[in-house]
């Protein structure tokens, strides 16, 4: 057992996770995974399949900036895991996005749903984020996914416009811990036998968006407007346009 948050969390039963660690305070989760694979690049060394939870983070990032991340609010971890041969990397945002939700829903009963390309809102109102860097070297890639999830509080005190948490939108507290566990149980499971060639049927069922709905996106500074036409089998975005179908592998939906 480990203590976390006023709670513990129990590893033994997990098979994919084999570390997990916890920091009173950090930069940021993604960038110290990052340092770490890198070091393990330099050392010729395999970095086992790890979990590293930050009770707070002074640089949190998401896709456009940074992200508040406060001690005792909200949970905020990286997992990193080697990317296996032939494994789809384009879609792990979306699963683990997914795998997230699924997870809320069974331990609160919070109407979580998926925002492309990796963002979970409850309504209009953004719940939390997940951000996926890849690092390579010679044949092994490994896979870091951050992931930053408001939990206690109001949406007030998150303080960031159309932002909510789980607290608010339940109307009773969580405890960190418990939480924390039932997420990592269910990405443990779900990484130790993914189902790939579901992730993205299930995605396009558990997502805010509806074909036909009007949506702009946001990309490299400019601003493409279209009908939602679902997802490509990676996992990119298919927006009807005036000049036809654009496929996109990434971008910020900035109006849907």
């Amino acid at each position: 057992m480990i203590s976390f948050a006023g709670g513990e969390l129990h590893a033994r039963r997990w098979r994919t996770f084999e570390n997990l660690t916890f920091i009173e305070a950090t930069g940021s989760s993604n960038d110290l995974a990052r340092e770490l694979i890198d070091m393990y690049f330099e050392e010729d060394e395999r970095f086992p399949a790890s979990v590293l939870v930050a009770e707070s983070q002074t640089g949190a990032r998401g896709r456009k900036g940074r992200w508040q991340a406060p001690a005792g609010r909200g949970l905020y971890f990286t997992f990193i895991r080697e990317a296996r041969s032939g494994e789809p990397l384009s879609l792990i945002p979306i699963a683990v996005a997914r795998w997230l939700r699924e997870a809320l829903i069974e331990a609160t009963g919070v109407p979580v749903a998926l925002k492309w390309p990796n963002d979970l809102y409850v309504g209009r109102r953004k719940l939390g984020g997940i951000l996926t860097e890849a690092r390579t070297q010679g044949e092994e890639t490994y896979v870091a996914v951050g992931i930053g999830l408001n939990v206690l509080g109001s949406a007030e005190s998150v303080g960031i416009p159309g932002a909510t948490t789980l607290e608010e939108e339940a109307g009773r507290s969580f405890s960190l811990a418990e939480l924390l566990q039932a997420v990592l149980d269910r990405l443990d499971a779900e990484l130790d036998a993914p189902r790939w060639a579901e992730e993205v049927s299930a995605w396009e069922k558990a997502s805010v968006h509806h074909r036909g709905d009007r949506m702009t996106v946001r990309r490299e500074g400019r601003e493409l407007t279209g009908q939602y036409l679902g997802l490509t089998e990676e996992g990119f975005l298919r927006l009807g346009t005036a000049s036809g179908e654009a496929v996109l592998a990434n971008g910020e939906v900035a109006q849907w």
